[in-house]
């Protein structure tokens, strides 16, 4: 045990002490916050500066451009208040209306105007209202570009007013029209284990969720990586053959396994402290602005840890096998890719369990050794799964990673002394063979 221990202190110390430790532990978070925060700044925020739109207007009344441009306009300005369908868009539309008769056809209008001003000009975009608008027409927009997020905010000013007029048209007094179609919100409170509810949302559910399942997904095979490259360039380096005479393979492996893993831990430390203190201290800062820190529970953090450390010590035993059986880097690649997609097939279905996750489905793919670290983990963090879900799930973890340490260790000790070719299928056979 002595000797595990100055193998498992070795490995920790030296990885701890580089440079590229300090800088992922600071660059994973601020990188998962982008991918969380930038698509959502790019979609709100839409393209940005003006957008013309002709609206080619059939439908007789004057009263409905109008009061598209008016809501189009309160919710281009900033502080404009109407926000009903949530829309904030930095492209500033600019309606011009142009009066056509029912007989016209709008897309030879459309042809004329957007060929007028050749490629130099600014692009047009063009909104029909039919003459049957306000009975059951459904308006048209005409445009080159049709990706931008912000069309969803001429989208909702359309719908809203063509409603408007419709409720006018039947006699509704004209005063009360906006109250009657204000829209209401519908409060969300999730239930807890013990029956209680607690306020919070879809967004705030998946925010935490996708956070932990990346993290996880990340670490696991960070740092089982790390622990293949690491017995390859000892392999490549002929080190091992010297401290192979002093201790046993099986102490080796477990000794690498873990001070890698003990890197890891250290590592998932730091992030869990520094979301502490966020959620603490920049709560306030976040609130002022309009947003809401989501909040990790400490049992969710605690989860997070334990199926960390079995996915570590379940993949690490698998790179360290595939590690000690080749003898290069680009053999490695090619040896590595059925564990690593054992990672990535959770990843790709992970959609599917967090829209059901009491599903049969779910829970049987939860309860799979190699999926469950991040399945199981999404769906503690989405719902309140059965504790005996939870246990069956590690314990079928426990007994898993139990096997393939023993047959990783038969691999590992003959493997690591093995160069050249890459063993095949039978070649491995007699390694386990080996007493």
């Amino acid at each position: 045990m002595k000797k595990v221990w100055v193998i498992i202190k070795r490995e920790y110390l030296v990885r701890v002490r580089t440079r590229a430790f300090a800088i992922g532990t600071v660059i994973s978070p601020l990188l998962l916050l982008g991918l969380i925060i930038l698509p959502s700044f790019l979609a709100e925020r839409g393209g940005g500066g003006e957008r013309h739109v002709i609206v080619l207007d059939q439908s007789g009344d004057a009263d409905l451009f109008t009061g598209i441009k008016s809501r189009v306009e309160s919710r281009g300005s900033k502080n404009g208040s109407d926000s009903d369908e949530g829309f904030r868009s930095s492209t500033q539309f600019v309606l011009t209306r142009l009066s056509v008769t029912a007989e016209q056809d709008p897309q030879e209008l459309i042809k004329k105007y957007s060929n007028e001003s050749g490629n130099k000009g600014p692009d047009k975009s063009f909104l029909v209202l039919g003459p049957k608008i306000l009975d059951d027409g459904p308006p048209e927009y005409h445009a080159k570009n049709l990706s931008d997020f912000s069309i969803r905010a001429l989208e909702g000013a359309v719908s809203a007013t063509i409603a408007e007029r419709k409720l006018m048209r039947a006699g509704f007094d004209a005063s009360k029209i906006s109250q009657y179609m204000k829209p209401v919100d519908l409060k969300q409170f999730k239930i807890g284990a013990g029956g209680e509810s607690k306020e919070g949302g879809m967004r705030q559910d998946f925010m935490v969720a996708f956070a932990l399942l990346f993290f996880l997904y990340m670490s696991v095979l960070f740092y089982g990586i790390f622990v293949m490259r690491g017995v390859i360039e000892e392999k490549q380096s002929r080190i091992v053959e010297v401290v192979i005479s002093s201790v046993k393979p099986t102490q080796m492996m477990l000794g690498k396994v873990i001070g890698i893993g003990l890197v890891g831990l250290t590592q998932i430390g730091i992030w869990a402290l520094s979301a502490g203190l966020i959620s603490m201290f920049g709560a306030k800062v976040f609130a002022s602005q309009g947003g809401r820190v989501p909040s990790i529970p400490f049992n969710l953090l605690l989860y997070f840890v334990l199926y960390f450390v079995l996915g570590f010590f379940l993949y690490a035993t698998l790179y360290a096998m595939v590690g000690s059986t080749v003898s290069s880097e680009e053999d490695a690649q090619q040896a590595q890719f059925p564990v690593t997609m054992l990672l990535v097939v959770p990843m790709m279905i992970f959609g599917l369990v967090m829209a059901n996750p009491s599903s049969t489905s779910s829970i049987v793919l939860s309860m799979v050794p190699f999926f469950a670290p991040t399945l199981m983990m999404l769906r503690i963090a989405v719902i309140n799964p059965p504790a005996w879900q939870v246990i069956l799930s590690m314990a079928i973890m426990l007994a898993t990673i139990m096997g393939f340490v023993w047959l990783s260790a038969k691999i590992y000790r003959v493997g690591i002394l093995m160069y050249g070719k890459r063993p095949n299928l039978a070649e491995l056979g007699r390694w386990l063979r080996y007493n």
